[in-house]
């Protein structure tokens, strides 16, 4: 087995006893007992194959988050996309952050494609879904930019299944032509106006108005939280130690101060992108001059352009942490670059012929990316090697001369155990592209995954994960809270060649505490799992 070092723990104290708690009682089994917790099995016997299996661990994590919250347990083979990954993770699409929320995700594969499904399109006249699918409360959400009237314009929408979509109301009354990207902080749903369309904007007659970020209050009502700076465009909006951070048109980055009140966090050459956390750390993504910025909660820190020069990467358009690092991506040569311990950048390849990466998201066990001109969706092999798993613009003889033609994935997120992808034009006006594929939103999964799309709090959590039979569940606090879809058991073995790890995994170490950790060779029944949460409650 490998123990991954738990981020932000001290080496003695109760962190330590955490640690050897896990390594001692970890991985324990005995099917004889018919679902009652057993005795311990040696770190050799660690396979799972196609049966039946438990996986149960206490975790906490700090009320105020400074980094993704990571993997709790792993065994998984990413060449072979063979295993299981059970992850805690915030949701975030498009530009923004990480929020501070904690959603539980559990995956098998077992190298089966993706399974793409059409999800509708939250706005009937609005061809682009914005940089915006978050999970809030168990539902997702998703924003458009422009439409056919103004009065469609800068609406929020609910996912309810299949293709249907339920309309949460405008936000804000002003003259926005939409909303941006979305972000879930202290336990509330945050949305950001903005005027997208790069090729118009400020030029317009009447002028956009200036933007301002909301809180949803339900219904369809949104509540004005102030306007930082004097900006006709917001980008990413992040979470980070206990305040709310959006980065602006003027360069500039604003932190809430509540009611309708932002100050001046920092300033940039230019205008930032992307907002995203990690280690400790606040990023932005800067475009024109490109560059990565670096927030230690005090100064801001230049972490340089990732591939080295203006002529490869004036542009950085999403932020992500995989594989215990962060990655950024590039236009407009359409890179994924790793940021590396030392500050140097690692170069992972080209998404086939993109010009730019617009999302980045990982989902069991696996970094995906969405891009333009083609709206493509790529998954990530190692090394320098993305292979496409769908192309949602494919016209014979497309040459890319005319940037109006061009589409864009805007945002990937998980939500349901899928990954959901968003779409849109590359202007965002419904004057240069026609409302076909572009403003909807498509679904695909690859193994079987669960989610547990609510905010799982802070400080001591229980958390199981259950195989059972043809379904995987997710259990919280010794309540089942979710289950998957019924799959063909037989198709998925488990068995790789890897450790299972504690608190290391393919998205990042695990940053709080774990601890009794415990792994069955059998589906444990809800009183059992209620049983082992009543007896080890931390203290």
């Amino acid at each position: 087995m490998d123990y991954g070092h738990c981020k932000g723990m001290p080496k003695t104290g109760l962190a330590a006893e955490t640690m050897v708690r896990c390594m001692a009682r970890a991985a324990r089994t005995e099917s004889s007992l018919e679902g009652k917790p057993g005795s311990r099995f040696r770190p050799a016997n660690h396979s799972f194959g196609t049966g039946d299996f438990t996986l149960a661990a206490w975790v906490w994590t700090a009320p105020d988050v400074d980094d993704v919250i990571g993997d709790v347990l792993t065994k998984y083979d990413a060449q072979r996309r063979r295993g299981f990954n059970l992850t805690i993770k915030s949701t975030s699409g498009g530009y923004n952050s990480h929020g501070d929320d904690r959603h539980v995700y559990f995956g098998i594969d077992d190298g089966s494609e993706p399974v793409w499904e059409d999800c509708g399109r939250p706005s009937l006249t609005s061809n682009y879904v914005s940089n915006s699918l978050t999970v809030f409360d168990g539902n997702l959400y998703a924003a458009n930019t422009d439409a056919e009237l103004e009065d469609d314009w800068c609406h929020v929408f609910r996912y309810l299944g299949g293709q249907r979509w339920e309309n949460c109301g405008r936000v804000g009354n002003r003259r926005t032509h939409g909303v941006g990207p979305m972000l879930v902080h202290h336990g509330r749903l945050y949305a950001a106006t903005w005027n997208c369309d790069w090729t118009r904007v400020g030029r317009s007659e009447p002028l956009e108005d200036y933007c301002g970020v909301y809180r949803y209050a339900g219904g369809t009502t949104w509540e004005d939280c102030g306007q930082p700076g004097n900006c006709r465009r917001l980008f990413g909006l992040a979470s980070y130690r206990g305040q709310m951070y959006v980065a602006a048109e003027d360069g500039r980055c604003y932190v809430y101060e509540g009611d309708r009140n932002w100050i001046e966090s920092g300033r940039f050459p230019n205008y930032a992108h992307p907002l995203g956390i990690h280690a400790g750390k606040l990023y932005a993504g800067v475009l024109n001059p490109a560059g990565v910025w670096e927030f230690n909660g005090k100064d801001w820190i230049e972490r340089g352009n990732p591939q080295g020069s203006e002529e490869r990467c004036n542009q950085i358009h999403a932020l992500e942490v995989y594989r215990r690092h962060l990655h950024a991506t590039t236009w407009p040569e359409g890179h994924v670059c790793r940021l590396e311990a030392n500050g140097e950048w690692t170069d992972c390849g080209r998404l086939g012929d993109a010009m730019e990466i617009t999302a980045l998201v990982v989902h069991n066990g696996q970094l995906y990316g969405g891009t333009i001109p083609r709206a493509e969706v790529f998954r990530f092999d190692d090394e320098q090697n993305w292979t496409s798993i769908r192309r949602f613009l494919d016209p014979a003889g497309y040459e890319f001369k005319n940037s109006n033609e061009w589409a864009l994935v805007t945002s990937l997120t998980v939500f349901a155990g899928k990954v959901f992808a968003s779409m849109g034009s590359c202007t965002s006006s419904r004057l240069d592209a026609p409302a076909d594929f572009r403003g909807q939103v498509c679904a695909m999964q690859t193994g079987p995954c669960v989610s547990y799309d609510r905010d799982l709090g802070a400080l001591w959590r229980h958390v199981t994960a259950v195989k059972r039979g043809k379904r995987l569940e997710l259990h919280v606090n010794g309540e089942k809270a979710c289950e998957s879809s019924v799959f063909d058991a037989t198709r998925f073995d488990l068995n790789v060649d890897q450790p299972l790890r504690i608190g290391l995994g393919e998205t990042d170490c695990f940053s709080g505490r774990i601890r009794d950790v415990r792994a069955y060779r059998l589906a444990l029944d809800t009183s059992s799992i209620r049983q082992l949460v009543q007896s080890n409650h931390p203290t």
